[in-house]
């Protein structure tokens, strides 16, 4: 696992469209002599013999954006002139630009209606929560029992409510409703040579 760079006309480089195309990719490396294609390695990955203390260093072209694992600061200059010929910027996985590899990277600089995309998508749940609830030993209609010894009759069982949690809505004798969560309820049926 590592930590990609990319070469990308995109806002972001995961983005779609405004590609760099494959053909522009082959044209540059052509007219550099640092580059030199392995098609041993795949159709466009590219060696570098430029100063690099890692000696492996390499570029490939990937769906509309060149790319590199891990590059060290000489490699990251050498992408920011690539780019530079492309008319494109060179990012990171996170989105933050780096103008060359010796200066520190640019935090992406996210519109007004981004931010309050991020923030709104904070507060909704990432996933629902669906957990397979067992089978209750009670249904609508019957009488429960709660841990302090209060009887209750079941009015509605919802398993989907709370995100998945579920909710039982029952009624106790005094006539007062409350609602208990599926998943930690405490209700235990009565039977009838219970009460």
């Amino acid at each position: 696992m590592g930590y990609d760079l990319h070469i990308t006309r995109r806002p972001h480089w995961s983005d779609t469209g405004n590609e760099i195309t494959a053909e522009e990719w082959l044209a540059c490396v052509e007219r550099d002599p640092e580059l030199c294609l392995r098609p041993e390695h795949g159709p466009w990955f590219t060696a570098w013999a430029g100063p690099s203390g890692a000696g492996d260093a390499w570029l490939d072209w990937d769906d509309g954006r060149i790319y590199a694992k891990n590059p060290e600061p000489t490699l990251i200059d050498k992408m920011t002139a690539i780019a530079e010929q492309l008319g494109a910027t060179v990012q990171g996985d996170d989105g933050e630009t780096y103008p060359r590899g010796s200066d520190p990277p640019r935090q992406p600089t996210l519109s007004f209606s981004d931010r309050v995309t991020g923030w709104i998508a904070g507060f909704r749940s990432r996933r629902p929560l669906m957990p397979d609830h067992p089978p209750l030993p009670f249904r609508v209609g019957d009488r429960v029992r709660d841990t302090w010894g209060n009887a209750h009759t079941i009015l509605e069982i919802d398993s989907a409510a709370q995100h998945g949690l579920g909710v039982i809505r029952t009624r106790r004798d005094d006539g007062t409703e409350l609602r208990f969560a599926l998943v930690a309820h405490g209700l235990a049926p009565i039977r009838e040579t219970d009460e």
